[in-house]
């Protein structure tokens, strides 16, 4: 059964259940609506606004809507249907007070989430601009007076060290990496015994995130002393969970023992998962979201960093208090809302590109996504620069790509595991779905053919050479879903796979100690969030999908180094740039409520 027949399934089962429990209203509208809830779960919505449905016109196989206020009567004589007023929230689906229906573990996580940030909003901050300027002095870090502009990464400094929660958003290159060294630089200057705690969604990206703090403590030995000894983590492992039970070890009544906690990747975050994070946390406990707004959300629905940032707004400026606070402790002038919700004064985002001033083609594409300018990315792609092209045959562009994958077989006939393993990051294709056409599955089956046809051995399970992808975490080996390996030969000549441990050196596995992999030629762009590669050929939908949007492909081309080359029809491109996903959820509404 394909993944649409299984959604279907779900909906469908889901609808009988709820109809056999109704005991009033029309249970033909309750099966319809059942069944909206399945559809908008698949394309990543958390609720289904009645009021819009109610409006809509009725499919081909539909029959005609009922107004709103008959439509609400009717599905809350069902006696499954709770509203916000219910005291206690025991019925599967809930309506809120702005027509939107949920199902209940949706709207509880939903809730969760906003009780938590807004009651952190609501303190006042944990240190005085004096006390933050004092730490900046002692580490270097105030801004010069020469300044033409504000420093975006000091000003998310200082909200991290006087607010309870920060939202630090912002696309690669932006120095989100830099900007969590000189802040918990900061924080553990301020306070040494600070216990902390670095967690992504995955066990690459949290792998990633070591990585890259890594990489800044070498460039910047001032901040190393911080970084040294904090392991990433993922965000499962920081809350305990216990796979026999589906529970977590920690959350309302055993709180995880720290006093800050980072979040990295924080766009790929289910918000299921978020809203467990909330209860787990202390009261005391700062927490720090960091991640690309833009970037694909979470394979689950709803989409927790793009309804904060929807709700502050961060492009227009800092919230006022915020603002004040920035001036007071480095001295700058910063931009600020008018109006501003209170999120905004918790909310940074860096927009200045560190990465890309030698990849134009690249830079002048993302930023015209950033602000949905599709023409403007088109422009890009049509200008001619050498790191972005677009290509629409799949085969001319496999055929010109094909060499850069080669260089991987070259690095692991050699038997050198380390050369095999800096080899995974230099090529990968990139596709919008795992199976079927123009997926991975189908790539990777390609690319193996044309191997094959340019003499390279690709008839055993584990050829030398073969790239692969673990798709399951494995807690006692230290292999985590996401990890990246390649298959080589052991000195006796049984087959190997190589694979970087914690600390980024190679260990060599034998393939029956590997948890659930596949070939990894090509890979879902899901799948590459968190990583970098030198060169990536996006390979798009051939019809239109909804799987073909704008931010997949600003994900996909965001993950290339050097040089990204786009195989695409060119309208069916443009259809996809043109096509940004708003998932349907109360959160960015709930937030985005301003002061009186």
């Amino acid at each position: 059964m394909n993944e649409d027949a299984e959604t279907i399934n779900l909906a469908a089962r889901h609808a009988d259940l709820l109809t056999r429990l109704a005991s009033g209203g029309d249970p033909t509208l309750l099966r319809r609506l059942c069944q909206a809830l399945g559809a908008a779960r698949d394309e990543g919505d958390v609720c289904v606004d009645l009021i819009r449905w109610c409006r809509e016109p009725a499919t081909e196989d539909d029959h005609a809507r009922p107004a709103f206020d008959e439509a609400r009567r009717s599905l809350l004589a069902t006696g499954v249907v709770a509203t916000e007023a219910d005291e206690t929230l025991t019925k599967p689906l809930v309506l809120d007070e702005q027509g939107c229906l949920y199902t209940l573990r949706h709207y509880r996580a939903e809730q969760k989430i906003a009780r938590f940030v807004s009651e952190r909003l609501e303190r006042p901050p944990l240190r005085t601009p004096a006390e933050v300027r004092s730490t900046l002095a002692a580490l270097s870090l105030l801004p010069h007076d020469d300044r033409d502009e504000p420093d975006w990464q000091l000003a998310a400094v200082v909200a991290g060290s006087t607010r309870a929660v920060t939202v630090l958003c912002g696309g690669p290159g932006t120095g989100k990496t830099t900007t969590v060294a000189k802040l918990m630089s900061a924080l553990l200057h301020a306070e040494p015994a600070l216990r902390v705690a670095l967690a992504a969604p995955t066990g690459k990206a949290a792998a990633r995130l070591g990585e890259a703090l890594a990489e800044r403590a070498t460039e910047h030995p001032e901040l190393s002393a911080p970084l040294r000894g904090l392991e990433p983590q993922t965000i499962h492992r920081l809350l305990g969970y216990l796979p026999l039970s589906d529970e977590f070890r920690y959350g309302r009544d055993r709180q995880v023992p720290y006093d800050l906690v980072v979040i990295d990747e924080a766009s790929m975050v289910d918000p299921a998962i978020f809203a467990a994070l909330c209860e787990a946390l202390a009261e005391n406990t700062r927490l720090i979201l960091v991640g690309d707004k833009n970037q694909l959300a979470a394979v689950a629905a709803g989409q927790v960093l793009g309804d904060l940032t929807r709700a502050a707004r961060p492009e227009s400026g800092l919230g006022n208090n915020l603002a004040i606070d920035v001036r007071a402790a480095t001295g700058m002038d910063v931009p600020t809302q008018v109006d501003a919700a209170p999120i905004a004064d918790v909310t940074v985002s860096l927009s200045k590109n560190h990465r890309f001033g030698k990849q134009p083609g690249i830079g002048a594409f993302s930023k015209a996504l950033v602000e949905r300018d599709s023409p403007g990315a088109m422009s890009a792609l049509r200008h001619g620069h050498d790191d972005l092209a677009l290509k629409a045959d799949p085969e001319a562009a496999l055929r010109d790509f094909l060499p850069q994958l080669e260089r991987l077989l070259e690095a692991a006939v050699t038997g050198d595991a380390e050369r095999a393993l800096a080899a995974i990051p230099h090529a990968r294709v990139l596709t919008a779905q795992r199976l079927g056409p123009t997926s991975a599955a189908d790539w990777n089956q390609r690319i193996e053919q044309r191997l094959a046809e340019r003499g390279h051995r690709i008839d055993e399970p584990y050829y030398v050479g073969r790239p692969v992808l673990v798709t399951a975490n494995d807690q006692g080996n230290r292999i985590w879903n996401g990890d990246l390996g390649v298959c080589g030969r052991s000195t006796d000549g049984s087959p190997v796979v190589w694979i970087r441990d914690q600390n980024g050196k190679a260990r060599t596995l034998n393939p029956r100690r590997l948890p659930a992999h596949e070939t990894a030629w090509a890979m879902t762009v899901h799948k590459s969030q968190g990583s970098e590669f030198d060169h990536v050929l996006l390979a798009l939908p051939n019809q239109t999908s909804p799987l073909n949007h704008a931010s997949l492909i600003y994900t996909g081309v965001t993950r290339a180094r050097r040089r990204a080359t786009i195989c695409a029809d060119e309208a069916l491109l443009l259809e996809g740039l043109e096509n940004w996903p708003a998932r349907q959820s109360g959160l960015a509404r709930a937030l985005s409520v301003r002061p009186k």
